[in-house]
């Protein structure tokens, strides 16, 4: 699990160096009007913004955003040559077009890097499905599974993993929705004190006996204005 923090730090460290060198870059040589300029355009756009984001996850819940790679480039480079051959200006092209496409692929390269080897998983205003097929439980080097929705959506399958002694399960939706798959014949319980106008669907019963108990899934939920699906495979 530590090297799993480690690799969650990477990543999270990478994200905001890019992040910040982009931001100087941008800023470079004129940086007063260039952020008065972004402000400005950041308030005239957000509502899009915000819409874009939300068909893009809607889009990422059917499709691998990898597979989205190659047909948005060929969108984009058709319909920069449909722009050009009706005479739309080179300027517009290079203004709107252009970095339109960049963004869409931008994004979809973004999205399809995102790695499924963590047992910590995080969706914030974001669409994802992640699977694990290893052994969890007490007696496994992953005692507890981390998952989290905050305004977005996960999808957790453990349907191929086994159970090796009890689990501890540590679920958060926050205005999210989190819908975790396991297999049948996993003895569950669910704890739901920590929940507050969350909808949680499918709970299941608790294990009977102390040797059901002894190799059990425990899952603790902690939601606000969120929902939480269980089901058994």
């Amino acid at each position: 699990m530590a090297d799993t923090g480690g690799r969650r730090g990477h990543r999270s460290r990478l994200w905001f160096g890019l992040s910040v060198l982009a931001m100087g870059s941008f800023t470079v040589g004129d940086s007063a009007h260039r952020v008065r300029a972004a402000a400005d355009w950041l308030v005239a756009w957000w509502p899009w913004l915000l819409l874009s984001l939300a068909l893009l996850n809607l889009l990422r819940s059917a499709i691998t955003p990898g597979s989205l790679i190659a047909p948005s480039l060929l969108t984009a480079v058709t319909l920069g040559g449909l722009a050009a051959a009706h005479g739309i200006s080179a300027h517009t092209l290079a203004d709107f077009v252009v970095p339109a496409a960049l963004i869409v692929v931008g994004l979809a390269l973004v999205l399809s890097s995102q790695r499924a080897d963590s047992y910590r998983w995080t969706r914030v205003l974001a669409t994802g499905r992640v699977r694990t097929t290893d052994a969890l439980g007490s007696h496994t080097n992953c005692p507890q599974v981390i998952l989290r929705a905050v305004a977005g959506e996960l999808r957790a399958d453990l349907t191929d993993s086994f159970l090796d002694g009890s689990l501890d399960v540590q679920v958060t939706a926050v205005a999210g929705h989190v819908h975790l798959t396991v297999p049948r014949d996993w003895p569950i319980t669910v704890h739901t004190t920590g929940t507050l106008l969350t909808r949680v669907i499918d709970t299941g019963p608790r294990a009977g006996s102390d040797a059901e108990v002894a190799h059990e899934a425990e899952l603790h939920l902690l939601g606000l204005c969120g929902a939480v699906s269980l089901v058994r495979a």
